[in-house]
């Protein structure tokens, strides 16, 4: 009887072995003639291609794409492939996916304010974002020192390209040919700027205006403005608080939330007021995090926002 049991064990052993030996072999059969089944394609050139061209070359060959990532590419346009995987050239079987890397364009950054440095300042500025120096033109200034920046293009906070240039202009010191510049009045009272103007045998007009910029009976504006060539005959005009002016700014907070993304940002934020530009926040922080900077400003004002050097909105404060 064991020995009965013992033999149908065997034969129903080797019956399973020779049936998943079949098995195996005829499944493999099966998927190679599958494969088989799919004709070959030659693989298109992707490269110099937008994404909804690329779509449309592919689905003529019945392969698929995927976006593999993005790169920065100064040459290249925004959304433009850069290349593929596999080359162009090869055949593969239809339903292949191609992958592919897309141009982001050229990296853009923000422009530093290089008003007031030296050369040798101004372009180590520069350099560090990326930047170099481009022409760079002189004038006469008896407001600045031989050698300081007086003007930028393009102006500070505004966005460029990577590699891109920025011609400045630079002090050349103060005339040597007798030539008669118009000085930094603003600041000083109205006596002290018509002293000057009245010196200098000048036509002078004071006007008083209401202002948040500068105390009762202190110049805040002036026409021409600081450096410019004062011409035989010219008016002088100074711009002077009358008595309800006050120079006060109210100190707020500025709140903003950084917006959903992967990974951390870098966020810049520039109050914009009757001032000038400054920055209020510059800093490296993760989506959803909420940043509070206390603020002082005059008149109408606004916060121009930053995500990674590229300006995505402003926003007004209330005065």
């Amino acid at each position: 009887m064991i020995k009965k049991i013992f033999g149908f064990c065997i034969k129903t052993f080797i019956i399973l072995a020779i049936l998943a030996v079949a098995g195996y072999y005829g499944f493999n059969i099966l998927m190679s003639a599958f494969v088989q089944e799919k004709a070959e394609t030659l693989v298109p050139d992707l490269q110099g291609k937008s994404l909804t061209e690329c779509l449309e070359i592919l689905s003529q060959s019945k392969l698929a794409l995927i976006k593999d990532g993005e790169e920065f590419n100064q040459d290249i346009p925004e959304g433009v492939v850069i290349r593929q995987i596999p080359p162009a050239g090869i055949n593969v079987k239809e339903g292949k996916v191609i992958r592919i890397t897309v141009s982001q364009g050229g990296e853009i950054v923000y422009v530093p304010d290089l008003k007031g440095q030296t050369i040798r300042a101004a372009t180590i500025s520069l350099r560090s974002l990326g930047l170099v120096l481009g022409e760079l033109t002189k004038r006469s200034s008896i407001k600045y020192e031989e050698g300081i920046v007086l003007e930028q293009d393009p102006a500070a906070g505004s966005t460029i390209e990577k590699d891109s240039s920025i011609n400045v202009l630079v002090s050349n010191g103060a005339p040597a040919d007798g030539t008669l510049l118009m000085p930094d009045q603003i600041g000083k009272t109205a006596e002290e700027a018509k002293k000057w103007a009245i010196e200098e045998n000048l036509e002078v007009e004071v006007i008083a205006q209401k202002t948040s910029l500068a105390n009762p009976g202190f110049v805040f504006k002036q026409k021409p403005e600081a450096d410019k060539k004062i011409d035989d005959g010219s008016k002088i005009i100074f711009y002077v608080a009358d008595e309800e002016s006050a120079l006060v700014s109210e100190e707020k907070t500025f709140e903003y939330i950084v917006p959903e993304g992967k990974g951390s940002k870098r966020v810049r934020l520039v109050l914009s007021d009757e001032n000038g530009e400054k920055d209020i926040f510059n800093g490296v922080r993760e989506s959803k995090t909420k940043i509070s900077v206390p603020v002082k400003y005059n008149g109408k004002a606004k916060v121009k926002i930053f995500i990674n050097n590229i300006s995505i909105e402003e926003k007004e404060l209330k005065a």
